[in-house]
């Protein structure tokens, strides 16, 4: 699930590797491309994990930390697929609910 935003993650890893300038646009589509992706696997709702770590993304570019959006994109698709007790335990950092 999700190989294609994980590849596209990996691909603009690279390319920021060498350099972030002018490559914002492109970790922003990137980041969007996860969330649409998730939003079609879920009928169009994202959990609020999920939702947390694309937010985050978006304000890791604007503050040019490419590099950290694209792991915190490929996060939330990670923890799209946790079972529900994982996600459950994660999302409130081990606390009870």
């Amino acid at each position: 699930m999700y190989q294609q935003q994980m590849e596209s993650i990996a691909e603009c890893l690279e390319l920021v590797a060498e350099s972030y300038d002018g490559h914002d646009q492109e970790v922003l589509e990137v980041i969007a491309a996860c969330q649409e992706a998730m939003e079609e696997e879920r009928k169009g709702a994202i959990g609020p994990w999920e939702q947390r770590e694309l937010d985050y993304a978006r304000v890791a570019v604007r503050d040019g930390f490419l590099r950290l959006a694209l792991v915190a994109a490929e996060k939330a698709l990670i923890v799209s697929q946790l079972p529900r007790a994982e996600y459950g335990y994660g999302l409130n950092y081990g606390r009870p609910a």
